[in-house]
């Protein structure tokens, strides 16, 4: 029938654990998806300087001193007096809490949109994505209401 080299098995044999992880890792994600976090890419704008201005740069004859890195920008997470009306906000709005990133903000609003207002703030753990812990931790910022 099929006869393999011994490359061609061992090609196959990782190709197969591949496709294993990938099940079990869908799986599991299925079964909380809040314990495997969403990826966001982030791009980092590098501009590269043109040859006219490679030649303006000064040359550098001693190492200038190492700084400590920049501290990395934070989302802006609303103080803790303000709230995001669930049955009003964007998916921006969303995304300024801490651990919600485009895609569950997304899944908020469709799920608000295609189901009505959410009556109490509990019922946003109907939303894929949001689990007890992640609800307890959003709770403080949240309300069904307007102020």
């Amino acid at each position: 029938m099929f006869t393999f080299n011994r490359n061609e098995q061992i090609i196959l044999l990782l190709l197969c654990g591949v496709l294993i992880v990938g099940v079990v890792i869908r799986y599991l994600d299925s079964r909380d998806p809040d314990n495997i976090p969403d990826f966001e890419v982030r791009k980092n704008a590098v501009e590269v300087p043109s040859p006219e201005e490679k030649a303006e740069v000064p040359q550098v004859t001693s190492l200038p001193q190492r700084q400590s890195p920049a501290p990395s920008p934070k989302k802006n997470v609303p103080q803790a007096r303000e709230l995001i009306n669930i049955n009003s906000a964007t998916a921006k709005e969303f995304e300024r809490l801490r651990g919600i990133g485009p895609q569950i903000a997304g899944r908020i609003v469709a799920y608000r949109e295609k189901n009505g207002a959410f009556k109490r703030v509990d019922d946003i753990t109907k939303v894929r994505g949001i689990g007890p812990k992640t609800l307890e931790r959003l709770r403080p910022h949240l309300t069904t209401s307007t102020p």
